[in-house]
């Protein structure tokens, strides 16, 4: 999964700065990944998590801290050196406070920049070496909370999932809505299989432009396209003998759909810009929220590479109709956060539980999750009450339309008529901040909400002017 060299990834905008270390860093031996913005370092440190990153303070799409945040909310091991102005000491000090484990002025002198390196390399040694042996699950931060479940429904499917274990090149997909744990189960396909001592590899297929996608999946040539300075192998090729898990995978364009059923059904492809191929033996574990059979039918999605993901279907139930699970899963978030922030609660009290057994859980247990770690943080007292949650159904109503929208639908049509474009204007704004607001931001998640493409989506909110609000 991981090669002898130490992997870096060098996040700049400048690309004088990355071109500069990336040549200096190669030729002292390590393997160098590079990303002109916040989006993109994320999704590559997701897609393959580096060794060491170093991320320069001042960023076009988000703040240095704000990435800084990220990598070390998903990869706490990982030491991150920022690259500063000498004006910016303030924000030196707060990246520090934010766990960054050093930081190099500008202009950068090469020797203190490789002195940081080795001693950050040196010292998180231990820490990177056991989250390469433990198997990760970003979501839940370990199985025993999913694998536990008392519902009929999934333990039919932690059956079918012994079933399937000896078949260790079965492709599987899995369907259920965000937030019930289908990247959960999906290593536990693969931690119960031959394939177990082989890497896990996982990648969102929404989370990246097609270009970067392609080129993270198939591996790309030198000079393939503009950035591809290095050959770089994909996570088909690093994932060879293990399980690659592609989540979101309705997401996927046609195009890298026609070089994904390729894979399935010759265990080939070519790197981007390649002309040879490459075998590999790599089980395919694919996960999606949307219904990938109605896709079809729209033709968003191809019929044959359909066929070929879907040989094992698992649905996985969402949290309301599972609520058996709800309480046994408070508790265990309600240990681990009691744990984490230092916090008294020793149970879920009768209250808590009559407001989780009336709540829908649209988010599922993503959002149980995250309301036990947002209330644990922030309330106090043993026994964990109703009082303490914040937690609101968020019902459609007319009341919360623009009044001139309310008045049209409750009342008569006005004699002097209406002007029909400008009201069904109001309406789409509507519910388009709806669906941002609902979606957290997550363009992705509030485009599918509507049943938009992301790219229909993105052109509504400029539009309204919605994304710099938010």
């Amino acid at each position: 999964m991981h090669s002898m060299k130490p992997s870096i990834l060098i996040i700049d905008d400048e690309e004088a700065i990355r071109l500069f270390l990336e040549a200096t860093l190669e030729d002292r031996g390590y393997s160098v990944v590079t990303a002109a913005t916040g989006e993109i370092a994320l999704a590559s440190a997701a897609a393959s998590p580096p060794d060491i990153a170093l991320l320069d303070l001042r960023l076009p799409d988000m703040t240095g801290l704000q990435v800084l945040q990220a990598l070390k909310q998903r990869l706490p091991h990982l030491p991150v050196v920022m690259i500063t102005a000498y004006s910016e000491s303030d924000s030196a000090v707060q990246a520090m406070k934010l766990d960054a484990f050093d930081y190099v002025n500008k202009p950068i002198q090469l020797d203190k920049l490789l002195a940081v390196v080795d001693k950050a390399l040196e010292e998180t040694a231990p820490a990177r070496e056991r989250f390469r042996t433990t198997t990760q699950s970003d979501l839940f931060g370990g199985m025993d909370d999913v694998v536990a479940s008392r519902a009929p429904a999934m333990l039919k499917l932690y059956d079918i999932v012994r079933q399937i274990a000896g078949g260790s090149g079965t492709t599987v997909l899995i369907e259920g809505e965000s937030g019930v744990g289908k990247d959960v189960l999906a290593n536990l396909i693969h931690r119960t299989s031959p394939r177990r001592t082989f890497p896990f590899l996982e990648i969102n297929c929404a989370a990246l432009p097609e270009q970067l996608l392609e080129s993270e999946l198939f591996g790309h040539e030198k000079g393939a396209f503009t950035d591809a300075a290095t050959q770089k192998m994909g996570l088909l090729e690093l994932a060879d003998s293990g399980t690659l898990f592609l989540d979101e995978i309705g997401e996927m364009s046609l195009p890298i759909q026609v070089k994904l059923l390729r894979v399935l059904e010759k265990m080939s492809f070519r790197r981007v810009g390649g002309i040879a191929d490459i075998s590999v033996d790599v089980r395919i574990v694919a996960a999606t929220n949307r219904n990938l059979a109605g896709e079809v039918k729209a033709g968003r999605f191809r019929e044959d590479l359909f066929y070929r993901l879907n040989v094992v279907q698992l649905v996985v139930p969402p949290l309301r109709d599972r609520r058996e699970d709800i309480g046994p899963l408070a508790e265990y978030f309600l240990g681990i956060y009691n744990e984490r922030f230092g916090k008294g609660f020793r149970e879920v009290g009768e209250s808590a539980r009559s407001a989780f057994a009336e709540y829908s859980w649209p988010g599922n247990i993503r959002e149980l999750r995250n309301l036990m770690e947002r209330t644990v943080l922030l309330e106090d007292g043993l026994v964990l009450e109703r009082k303490h949650l914040n937690l609101m159904e968020a019902e459609p109503a007319v009341g919360d339309l623009p009044a001139s929208l309310h008045n049209v639908l409750v009342n008569p049509l006005p004699e002097a008529g209406i002007a029909l474009e400008d009201l069904v204007h109001q309406f789409e704004e509507t519910l388009v901040r709806k669906a941002f607001v609902a979606a957290a931001g997550n363009q992705t998640r509030a485009a599918r909400l509507l049943g938009l493409n992301r790219d229909k989506f993105r052109y509504r909110l400029k539009q309204y002017g919605i994304k710099e609000e938010a």
